[in-house]
């Protein structure tokens, strides 16, 4: 699934908890009602927080980011007593949210009473303020990693410049994505998997040669169905995202995933609050999420990592995990993707237009 769309166009499960109704359809007035990702939560984390809060919660769950963005769009349309009070997003949508006044802040007097929020790293804290504001709790996080088949392979894939390898040639499936795609060959030359005025770089020239190489080893881009043709046998290596590639693993055993040496791209999850709502149960169930026991379920049981600063719940067989809790050199040198300027966007629209067309 997509999870950079609009981080180039936007600037111009809970498992076993299925389907998108409401669990209950009376009395909605009193309950906290929220709206996440399937499969981004162990299914008994909503009784626990009943039992510890006292409050009657309902949870909706769509199967994709791009449908908790439409609903919160949508949102300033909804009946009262049927709207959300709390919504996950992608950390891509995060500033498109905040631009066209979706969402609201969180009031520093309540984040003073959210404990575990002043415990989390300033890494997390940093990445959801914006101008001294915080603007939504990230309760889970992930990386772009590769994908390879290990059964048809015959060498291990470490880092960016493998990709590179004549081996590959027509069996690479990418991201339909710029700044997935022009980060990790930015990554592979030593430099920020981000970077403003790419065509002021000294490296432009470097760039796009690395750029136009490894267009030609690519057999498709895309960002919803690249494992597909992976465990078909169409492709042999695919970018995208771990919480894809967790599903995946699971299917074929033969499917192996890394994270690059030379360090990659950070996403995580966002609980944010729709403007116009109170926001006091609704930081509670925040605070709560980051807990070291539900931190704990859902690093465990889940395709993510929570970003609580407590895993000492997590047991070690998770931890041995080099995927969630890859070597501190490697997370050292990965990066959150932040918004660009509007013009270094529309030079990573350009490039990237044209790489597609064979212009480049």
């Amino acid at each position: 699934m997509d999870r950079r769309k609009f981080l180039v166009l936007g600037g111009a499960a809970i498992a076993g908890i299925g389907g998108c109704q409401w669990s209950n359809p009376f009395d909605r007035s009193e309950r906290l009602r929220i709206l996440g990702l399937l499969g981004a939560l162990p299914s008994k984390v909503i009784n626990q927080f009943e039992s510890t809060s006292q409050k009657k919660t309902e949870y909706k769950a769509e199967n994709l980011p791009s449908k908790l963005w439409q609903e919160l769009q949508n949102y300033p349309t909804s009946s009262k007593d049927k709207a959300q009070n709390l919504i996950s997003i992608g950390d891509s949508w995060l500033d498109l949210a905040i631009a066209q006044s979706l969402i609201q802040p969180i009031a520093p007097d309540l984040l003073a009473k959210m404990p575990q929020w002043q415990k989390l790293s300033p890494i997390w804290q940093n990445s959801v303020t914006r101008n001294n504001q915080v603007w939504g709790i990230p309760y889970r996080w992930g990386a772009t990693a590769i994908a390879y088949r290990g059964d048809k392979l015959k060498f291990d894939i470490t880092q960016w410049s493998d990709l590179w390898r004549s081996e590959l040639q027509l069996k690479l499936t990418l991201p339909d994505d710029a700044r997935e795609v022009i980060g990790l060959v930015l990554k592979k030359m030593g430099q920020s998997y981000q970077q403003e005025n790419l065509l002021e770089s000294r490296d432009i020239a470097t760039l796009t040669q690395e750029l136009k190489s490894l267009n030609s080893q690519v057999l498709t881009y895309t960002s919803d169905n690249y494992l597909q043709s992976l465990l078909a046998d169409d492709s042999l290596v695919a970018v995208g995202w771990t919480s894809d590639m967790y599903k995946a693993k699971r299917q074929n055993p033969n499917l192996k995933v890394v994270i690059p040496q030379d360090g990659t791209a950070l996403w995580s999850d966002i609980w944010v609050i729709p403007k116009g709502e109170v926001a006091i149960a609704a930081t509670e169930w925040m605070d709560f999420c980051l807990t070291p026991a539900i931190a704990a379920q859902i690093t465990s049981l889940t395709d993510a990592v929570s970003p609580s600063s407590d895993l000492s719940q997590v047991p070690d067989s998770v931890k041995a995990d080099p995927i969630k809790f890859f070597p501190q050199s490697i997370l050292a040198k990965s990066e959150l993707i932040s918004p660009l300027s509007q013009a270094s966007l529309l030079q990573y629209k350009d490039i990237w237009t044209k790489l597609r067309s064979g212009t480049l």
